[in-house]
């Protein structure tokens, strides 16, 4: 049994961008697979108070930006990021933390930064609830979810 990650490989969407019953299929906290329902699918979205989520390039580079500032702060080591239109991959050592507690963090600075450029009303809703926290135990999960976050979006 490995003692600690070597870094957590984390994504999280943009609320609204990724519903469940969503044709990509989605997955809910602990892992359990939820497939394409149209209907499921209806009935989040009606109940979704602010439309479908997407960011733009200014937008972005905010976002990715309060990432790499939280992460000097806190001093984690940022493997990679990549902030995309509707969700974000990272790669971070962040010793004696949970990955749950990372991502919380890296939300809320990413969600302070848009809002003090004026980009959300304190009102509206940024993330989704949770994410996915992967731990990367050996060289080679690590390699490649570096690869995967930098190279292949």
């Amino acid at each position: 049994m490995y003692s600690s990650p070597l870094a957590y490989f984390i994504t999280f969407t943009l609320h609204g961008s990724w519903l469940h019953g969503d044709e990509r299929g989605s997955y809910r906290r602990g892992g359990k697979y939820i497939a394409p329902d149209q209907e499921l699918y209806q009935q989040k979205r009606s109940i979704t108070n602010q439309a479908m989520t997407f960011i733009s390039n200014e937008q972005r580079e905010v976002i990715e930006n309060a990432i790499i500032e939280i992460c000097r702060l806190k001093q984690w080591h940022l493997h990679e990021v990549n902030v995309r239109t509707n969700h974000v991959h990272l790669v971070v050592t962040a010793k004696e933390m949970i990955p749950e507690r990372v991502m919380a963090d890296l939300k809320a600075r990413a969600t302070f930064r848009m809002r003090k450029a004026g980009f959300l009303t304190t009102d509206q809703k940024l993330w989704t609830e949770h994410g996915s926290t992967v731990y990367l135990f050996t060289e080679n999960n690590f390699l490649r979810a570096c690869e995967y976050v930098r190279d292949c979006q």
